[in-house]
Parts: structure tokens; C-alpha cells; sequence
């Protein structure tokens, strides 16, 4: 699927998760990670839950970036979404192929509880590290529910002990 444009939305944000998909992007990511203060998660999630329950995003993908699986949020994050019937999760910090599968096999947990058909949740994984990028090959076979990979730019550059330069010279090399 092409992918021209994807407009990522905080996820506890109502107006604009309600609002997202009436500027035509070809996807929507909604934020659980980063955009999300620790003490918001929870609502946060539960409002992601209800937009993609409720809403019609007119034929918009639906993806999420959850919390990664290290932290007290992602197996949570990963229910709620399958359950309100996500297009796809990104994984934050991707750093090798086991993070992956532990996504791919929660969310595989989740369809059958949650009723979904096998496979019918897509992954996208988000290369933030330099690890990451020396593993790519092996995070890209990892699972066949893998639709994309992603460089996260301002994580990488901060593995990288460098900082952002206007042309983004320093991202060439990942």
C-alpha cells in the first residue's frame, strides 16, 4: 500500500482523533508513545480505543504507536487497539528481530481473543538505534505481518551521540 503521507495524532487528543482523516492523508498514526505523558497513558489509550471503535475515518489507515513491550503500557496498549480494530502497530525502538515476534505473538493473542481474523493486524517497526540499523535485514524477515519500516530521526541521532543537521545529512547512512 502506498503510504504518501501520514498524519500522527496524540493520542489523547479527542478533537483531533476525531477530526484526523478530513485533511485526506493516506494513513493516520495515533501516538501512545512519545506524545503521551506517563500519567495520560491510560486515558489516552482508552480514548484511542474509542476512535477507532466509533469513528469512520473513511477508508483512512488506522495505525498506532504503541508503548514498547519493556514498559508497564505496551501488552495493554496492544489489547485496547486490536480490540477497537487497528489497521497497524508500530513498534517503537526496534532494535532486533525478538522484538518483533514478541509484538507479532501479543497481537496474535489479541485476535483470537478479541474475535479478529489471524494476520489481519499489520506491524510496522520504528529503527531508532544504530543496533537497529545493523539488525534491518533480520527485523525485515522477521514477520510476515512487517508492512513497514521506519527510521525514528531524532532517536537515532541521539544513539548516535549527533544532532539534527537542517539537511539531515547525519540519516543518510541508516
Amino acid at each position: 500500500k502506498l503510504r504518501r503521507s501520514m498524519l500522527y495524532v496524540p493520542g489523547n487528543a479527542p478533537a483531533m482523533l476525531r477530526d484526523a482523516h478530513i485533511y485526506g492523508p493516506d494513513s493516520v498514526m495515533f501516538d501512545l508513545e512519545d506524545s503521551v505523558s506517563p500519567r495520560e497513558k491510560d486515558a489516552a489509550r482508552h480514548l484511542v480505543f474509542q476512535a477507532l471503535k466509533h469513528y469512520d475515518y473513511a477508508g483512512v489507515e488506522r495505525i498506532v504507536r504503541i508503548n514498547g513491550l519493556d514498559t508497564a503500557f505496551g501488552l495493554e496498549d496492544i489489547a485496547a487497539v486490536v480490540c477497537g480494530g487497528v489497521d497497524a502497530v508500530r513498534l517503537p525502538k526496534t532494535d532486533g528481530p525478538e522484538d518483533i515476534i514478541a509484538v507479532e505473538q501479543a497481537v496474535a493473542a489479541a485476535e483470537r481473543r478479541f474475535g479478529r481474523p489471524a494476520g489481519s493486524v499489520k506491524l510496522i517497526a520504528a529503527i531508532e538505534s544504530a543496533r537497529g540499523i545493523l539488525a534491518v535485514r533480520e527485523i525485515a524477515t522477521a514477520s510476515p505481518r512487517l508492512i513497514a519500516i521506519a527510521i525514528g530521526a531524532e532517536d537515532f541521532v541521539t544513539d548516535m551521540h549527533t544532532t539534527r543537521s537542517p539537511d539531515g545529512v547525519e540519516l543518510l547512512a541508516a
